[in-house]
């Protein structure tokens, strides 16, 4: 028995002096980032722009996975089930972790997932065709008031969604809302003349020729300096589309902070605010405990706009 106990001690021992290596060791592995969008988005070209930085600052091979479909819900219930070991995270926009979860029923909410960092934050805007007959925001409102217009976006439950009723609702007025998918794909819709306007960032003109009549922000958009906000014209409203990283619930805080201490290193890089620059985004790094605070809020705030705004919404 005394031999026995002993070696059992020993086990313990042994077993406990891994533990701290092990944890230590992270990442030994390759990682797998789940982005919950197909390829050629916001979303995908954002992400891909940053692994490539943020695979060096981790020192680990990171696998970008596209796992597009229902809003960037099923990517995320995938991200939100996988082992909380570090080597499943979510590259997520601001709608799928704290819009969707309060407009159809998810195998996850608020709590399960881990802030890691912000990468991205755009603001939202209103944009029209490059030949439309609106020039300003009264002209687009006075038509909503007369007659139907169509507004384009993603997925019930997206931030384009989200804003286009926001927007009808803060005028009093109504717009019938098109899902078409990402922003290349309401641009179509546009210009072809199946929708009057979308509701998404504010790099829709530059990206895709539409033409912007107001930002949906605090302050002007840099890269649109003429364009007016809404609370300029006294509509206080505002809205932006974030990206960033998140892994599983349960996820140990040594493995998340050294993603989030890579994430810091990663947007440090000239480089890569230089091609993030040049894709029309706009960087805006938030370390894990911030970054943790500001998506509880923006959970609680999208669902006081969503009660706000009413049942048309869902």
């Amino acid at each position: 028995m005394k031999t026995h106990f002993v070696a059992t001690v020993s086990a313990i021992a042994m077993l406990a002096g891994l533990t701290p290596a092990l944890a230590g060791d992270y990442p030994s592995k390759p990682v797998d980032v789940i982005i919950p969008f197909g390829a050629g988005g916001n979303g995908d070209t954002s992400a891909r722009i940053f692994l490539q930085h943020y695979r060096a600052a981790l020192d680990a091979e990171m696998i970008p996975l596209n796992k597009p479909g229902a809003g960037g819900t099923i990517g995320m219930t995938e991200v939100a089930g996988a082992d909380p070991d570090g080597y499943t995270l979510g590259y997520t926009a601001i709608a799928p972790v704290t819009v969707q979860p309060h407009v159809r029923n998810l195998q996850y909410g608020r709590d399960s997932f881990e802030p890691v960092c912000m990468v991205v934050d755009i603001p939202t805007a209103v944009t029209v065709g490059p030949e439309s007959p609106y020039q300003s925001m009264d002209d687009l409102i006075e038509a909503a008031r007369t007659g139907r217009v169509v507004a384009a976006g993603p997925a019930p439950g997206s931030i384009p969604h989200l804003g286009q009723a926001a927007l009808a609702n803060a005028y009093g007025v109504e717009f019938t809302y098109l899902p078409v998918g990402n922003g290349a794909l309401q641009a179509k819709a546009i210009l072809g003349g199946d929708a009057d306007l979308a509701t998404d960032t504010a790099a829709m003109e530059k990206s895709h020729g539409l033409r912007t009549l107001a930002v949906l922000s605090d302050t002007r958009f840099a890269d649109l300096p003429e364009v007016p906000t809404l609370k300029e014209a006294g509509v206080d409203l505002s809205l932006t589309i974030w990206f960033g990283i998140v892994a599983p619930a349960g996820t140990p805080a040594d493995v998340l902070d050294t993603l989030s201490d890579a994430c810091t290193t990663a947007m440090s890089s000239p480089d890569f605010l230089d091609e993030m620059t040049k894709a029309n985004f706009v960087v805006r790094h938030m370390p894990r405990d911030e970054f943790t605070a500001f998506y509880h809020k923006q959970f609680d705030d999208n669902k006081a706009l969503l009660d706000l705004i009413g049942p048309s919404s869902e």
